[in-house]
């Protein structure tokens, strides 16, 4: 059966990781001279704690190859076939350096996805890859699947500040608010791999309105996930409103805390929504 690998910018629920076994390469978060692995060394908790806190500023990096192959190699042992999917290439090296390391370990066949995204939208792609691999689909089957399910994935994301995504180099398209931020909430999609400028609104308030009526233009919607950093009150607040306009089930959205890598760039604060559309 073929064997599904992701990052941990994916931020994999526990319990789907162990479901599926789905293998996640952690990427790494710098405060200073300490370097900790994502989602290993440090809890989400006590990540954005001293993100907060902190005089410096963390940056991200990419797993090193070795962290790839010694998850390839390990698979190797039990399968012939893997299926790894990544963070948008636009946005990080890391899908890169996995296609690097996967020429390191040919003694097995491994196909690497630029998912054009990150977080939950990974997750979804994972999660339809390791139930198709379990009834009996191939590589050559999984990577159409999972091509599919990035073509109808929606994200954004409303930050309190532009101040982190724009330290740590992934503003992108957003770039075209910096000057205008004055006492005002940016609402940013990622779209194409990259984060591109959608609006500002005035408060807090609105910017929360604003993401649910983003949410009811995507509908028909087939997967659904809130997402936070350093505030989980803001994406319960978030699914209240959601559930208040009976746009989906509230038994099937995911509630998610974005990991530190992701937060190194969202900053505190932030909340979004990501799904996938029902398919036509």
């Amino acid at each position: 059966m073929v064997k599904i690998v992701v990052d941990s910018t994916a931020d994999m629920p526990a319990e789907l990781c162990r479901a599926f076994d789905i293998q996640v390469v952690p990427l790494q978060v710098r405060f200073g001279n300490e370097t900790f692995r994502d989602g290993v060394d440090i809890s989400r908790d006590a990540f954005y704690q001293r993100l907060v806190t902190s005089s410096v500023l963390p940056t991200t990096s990419t797993p090193p190859p070795g962290a790839f192959v010694e998850v390839y190699e390990r698979l190797a042992r039990e399968t012939d076939a893997i299926l790894a999917i990544h963070l948008s290439g636009k946005l990080s090296s890391t899908v890169g350096v996995a296609r690097k390391a996967a020429e390191m370990v040919p003694q097995v066949r491994i196909e690497v996805v630029d998912s054009h995204a990150l977080a939950m939208v990974m997750v979804y792609m994972a999660v339809a890859a390791g139930i198709a691999a379990r009834n009996g689909a191939g590589l050559d089957e999984l990577v159409p699947l999972v091509n599919g399910i990035r073509e109808r994935a929606f994200f954004y994301v409303g930050l309190d500040t532009l101040h982190y995504l724009e330290k740590g180099g992934r503003i992108g398209r957003a770039r075209a608010f910096l000057g205008t931020l004055l006492n005002v909430k940016p609402l940013i999609e990622v779209r194409d791999g990259e984060v591109h400028p959608l609006e500002q609104v005035r408060t807090g308030k609105r910017m929360m309105a604003r993401l649910v009526e983003l949410v009811q233009a995507q509908a028909p919607i087939e997967e659904l996930a809130l997402l936070y950093t350093s505030q989980r009150e803001k994406a319960e607040t978030l699914l209240e409103q959601i559930m208040a306009q009976q746009i989906f089930p509230r038994e099937r959205m995911h509630l998610v805390q974005m990991g530190g890598v992701i937060g190194t760039h969202a900053g505190p604060g932030a909340v979004g929504v990501v799904g996938i559309k029902r398919e036509e």
